[in-house]
């Protein structure tokens, strides 16, 4: 037997399959390209957080989160950073969220505490310059005990008589007293449920006390947005009021052609009516409009002049005796004992 062919496939497709291993490796790895400096930070929640994860400064990807790993009661967060970027004494890491299924990403930031020297490869970030991971999910269980305890249906009767006492409606006055009454008779006998609540809430209190700069960051660029709008409240009014003059104009002139248009439509036998009664021949021209088109195209293609290449003229058909005899003629004289355009006609024909 020959084993030659069959060991130079085998091998052929080992090294296909190790090269696209190879690749998807490589992809799914994310190196950093070029030469990197390593780093560490100290954080107290690293919650999310994988190794193969981003390093970021401003949103741009300039590392990789190599390990991770316990340092006493601490999590060390060691990374890399490309050697183009430097980190300073005064820089601040935190653990951000990527997207909405939970992914985290390293962020790199310039604080306001700490020397703004250059920081020196494989320094650490202390706890003092770091922010931890922030656990939304904790945030919405805090509510759970809360939402168990409340019935749908009586917090719906309970909004519907709200607002209708508020609309002036005497009768459910009534009603919302003694849905209030059961509502509090309901929360009365659940000490231990609200005593949950509380602990709760002291918990997702905690954690949104832990982001009081994002928290005034937030407030602050609102606070901005409003001012800026309010700076602009006499463009604003103006362009309303633009909006509004062109759009009775739009009123106006949609009130005196909407007649025109249903009497051009609606009278007889009227010009809608005759489109109608034409359809055969009215579909006849627009299926042999591109043709004259395209002939009229080839036939001054060549300037501000016509150019016409006859190729089925028959000067016969003036005289009924030459018109049957000059075809016969003809055929008998071409090879082939038919008669055949030439190339140029074909050209032609074949558009």
């Amino acid at each position: 037997m020959k084993f030659r062919a069959p060991l130079i496939g085998l091998s052929l497709f080992m090294i296909v399959t190790i090269t696209l291993t190879w690749l998807v490796y490589v992809t799914l790895r994310r190196d950093v390209a070029g030469p990197t400096t390593p780093y560490a930070a100290m954080f107290t929640d690293v919650y999310g957080l994988r190794e193969g994860d981003d390093v970021r400064m401003a949103g741009v990807r300039v590392g990789r989160v190599e390990k991770i790993e316990l340092s006493g009661k601490l999590a060390k967060v060691s990374f890399v950073v490309q050697n183009d970027q430097h980190l300073f004494g005064n820089t601040v890491a935190s653990v951000t969220y990527q997207n909405m299924v939970g992914q985290r990403y390293v962020g790199l930031s310039l604080g306001k505490i700490g020397d703004p020297a250059p920081l020196a490869p494989h320094s650490t970030i202390p706890l003092e310059r770091t922010d931890p991971s922030f656990d939304v999910g904790t945030l919405l269980n805090g509510y759970e005990p809360l939402f168990s305890v409340l019935n749908p249906r009586d917090a719906d009767n309970l909004t519907k008589g709200v607002i209708q006492s508020l609309q002036g409606d005497n009768a459910s006055i009534v009603d919302l007293v003694s849905q209030t009454s059961t509502l509090t008779d309901t929360f009365a006998g659940r000490d231990q449920t609200l005593g949950s609540v509380i602990t709760q809430l002291n918990t997702v209190m905690t954690s949104l006390s832990a982001q009081n700069e994002s928290l005034d960051q937030v407030l602050a660029q609102t606070n901005k947005v409003v001012s800026d709008f309010n700076g602009r409240r006499d463009e604003l009014v103006d362009s309303t009021g633009t909006m509004a003059r062109v759009t009775r104009q739009l009123s106006t002139i949609s009130d005196t052609v909407t007649p025109q248009l249903n009497e051009m439509v609606t009278r007889q036998p009227g010009f809608t009516g005759h489109l109608v009664s034409i359809e055969p021949q009215l579909a006849f021209t627009g299926d042999n409009l591109p043709l004259m088109l395209k002939g009229l195209a080839r036939i001054t293609n060549e300037g501000a002049f016509a150019n016409a290449y006859a190729c089925d003229l028959n000067v016969t058909g003036f005289f009924p005796g030459l018109n049957d005899v000059v075809p016969i003629i003809v055929d008998h004289a071409t090879p082939g004992d038919k008669a055949a355009y030439t190339p140029r006609c074909r050209n032609m024909a074949n558009g």
